[in-house]
């Protein structure tokens, strides 16, 4: 985008004014702000946050963070009226689920600082009621050294040629893939991705496939192509070592770090996990299967993490001078991709060192479909839910069709509550 240097010039003025007016308003006292965040694997990149706003501004960062129990903690605050003064959800469906809670954030200056489509997932109505914090990708993350050392050169794209280069990997004694089928939105995430285009095309757009499941209008039981899905939980099952259902992303991590497994359905946010374990590990990213068709698997790509200000905090406007100091501050435009390594939402911040985050811009360049995390507009609840009956599918306690029976009752339950 270009902006004259008068346009500039204001910007920077405006920016720094609003920034000493959120400064001055703690000269009575530095504030202490609630936070309430997941992503586990980034308590390092917190603290270190934490700390730098503290010796710049003097205010104290108090954050929890939690992972699998976090929307009952979230939701239980809520409830008895102790909202944090910054909290964390989802994008597009929790926009509605907390909109009464968040304040808008569309007139404050510095969100011009963020890409667009960075701020679809959070716009309604014209009201933006969240912050995206990272962009982030997902799809099929994969060991480059196990690949060259087995001699696959040619990287998959369907379900049978991923099956032709399992078969190879078995046969070598390498594990094909790490499951993580213990963690209920591995599911979700491995699922959905592989009936994203069809979502798209035949179902008249993202916002319409999902507004008619939440009228009733359509069930997943209507979709053939959610064979797609259960041949992809399968091939992953089979070829994914003796207790699938008991790998979680540590282990998933663990094993393509060290070569023992070459392939594990992740996003960007793994990469840092990976290297903890083995700094010099060699990773690529693969084109996720839409079954057999081989130009219709892409990766997902979308600005998901979302950060919220509780409206009736008595610290908004310090809540507010945190973001802005997010935004614009040299640090906080480094933090994303200086300290958690993945791509950030703020338009004037630097590419991160990550092989992962510069891979899924290689192949958007190159013309590789990047869907929206659509799944995200399901009705809030629904990740859980829905990824424990795929978690039940994948150990054998339900068929195909019992859990398509499943999934469609669970959906129609939480969207009608959610009405």
């Amino acid at each position: 985008m270009k902006k004259t240097i008068m346009g500039i010039l204001i910007l920077s003025c405006l920016g720094l004014s609003l920034f000493a007016g959120g400064q001055k308003q703690q000269a009575s006292g530095p504030a202490t702000l609630t936070l309430l965040f997941y992503s586990p694997e980034l308590q390092n990149q917190y603290n270190d946050m934490v700390a730098a706003y503290k010796a710049e501004t003097g205010v104290t960062l108090d954050i929890t963070v939690a992972q699998t129990d976090f929307r009952s903690i979230l939701t239980s605050r809520i409830n008895s009226g102790d909202i944090p003064d910054v909290f964390m959800s989802s994008a597009y469906a929790d926009n509605t689920t907390y909109r009464d809670y968040v304040y808008d954030l569309s007139k404050e200056d510095f969100i011009r600082q963020l890409t667009p489509s960075a701020l679809e997932g959070v716009t309604v109505d014209g009201k933006i009621l969240g912050y995206p914090f990272l962009v982030q990708s997902h799809s099929f993350i994969y060991n480059k050294k196990v690949f060259a050392d087995n001699g696959i050169s040619t990287l998959p794209r369907t379900l049978a040629e991923y099956e032709t280069v399992a078969q190879k990997l078995q046969a070598a004694g390498i594990q094909p893939f790490a499951a993580g089928f213990r963690e209920f939105w591995v599911l979700p995430q491995t699922a959905w991705q592989a009936i994203a285009p069809v979502v798209d095309k035949k179902y008249g757009g993202y916002a319409s496939f999902v507004d008619r499941l939440n009228k009733g209008t359509l069930k997943f039981s209507d979709v053939p192509e959610m064979s797609n899905v259960f041949d992809l939980l399968d091939l992953i099952k089979k070829y994914g070592g003796a207790k699938p259902n008991e790998s979680d992303f540590n282990d998933q991590t663990s094993l393509i770090a060290t070569g023992k497994a070459a392939m594990i359905h992740q996003g960007n946010w793994a990469e840092d996990t990976i290297r903890q374990i083995n700094a010099n590990a060699n990773l690529g990213f693969l084109v996720g299967p839409v079954g057999n068709d081989a130009n219709a698997g892409g990766i997902m790509f979308d600005s998901n993490q979302t950060i919220r200000i509780a409206k009736d905090s008595k610290n908004l406007q310090a809540a507010i001078a945190w973001l802005r100091w997010l935004t614009t501050s040299a640090y906080g435009k480094d933090w994303v991709p200086g300290k958690i390594k993945q791509l950030s939402p703020i338009a004037a911040a630097a590419a991160p060192q990550s092989q992962i985050a510069e891979e899924t811009v290689a192949l958007l360049n190159k013309g590789v479909p990047g869907y929206p995390w659509f799944y995200q507009m399901f009705p809030t609840g629904t990740e859980q839910e829905l990824g424990a009956i795929l978690q039940g599918y994948c150990a054998g306690i339900t068929d195909r069709q019992a859990t398509l029976t499943a999934l469609d009752a669970a959906y129609t339950k939480i969207a009608k509550a959610a009405q």
